[in-house]
């Protein structure tokens, strides 16, 4: 059984050119765990506060190529 871990989220800016004197980000490019995702032009990423001791958790709304609902052994 594989274990258990959290997805590796790429969050990304791709330029053309490098910006010079801008200090704001604004993401057009998603990657979880390596794989670009497809997401919906208006939809917002949410990120919990990033806080000593706790988990960060990630909201992002994909399109799905499939989806599987089904029960297994363990």
């Amino acid at each position: 059984m594989a274990e258990l871990r959290g997805a590796d989220i790429e969050i990304i800016e791709r330029r053309k050119a490098p910006a010079e004197g801008i200090d704001v980000v604004l993401p057009n490019h998603v990657r979880i765990n390596g794989t670009p995702m497809a997401i919906p032009a208006d939809s917002l990423i949410q990120i919990s506060d990033i806080t000593d001791g706790e988990l960060v958790t990630v909201t992002i709304t994909v399109f799905a190529r499939s989806i599987s609902i089904r029960a297994e052994d363990a």
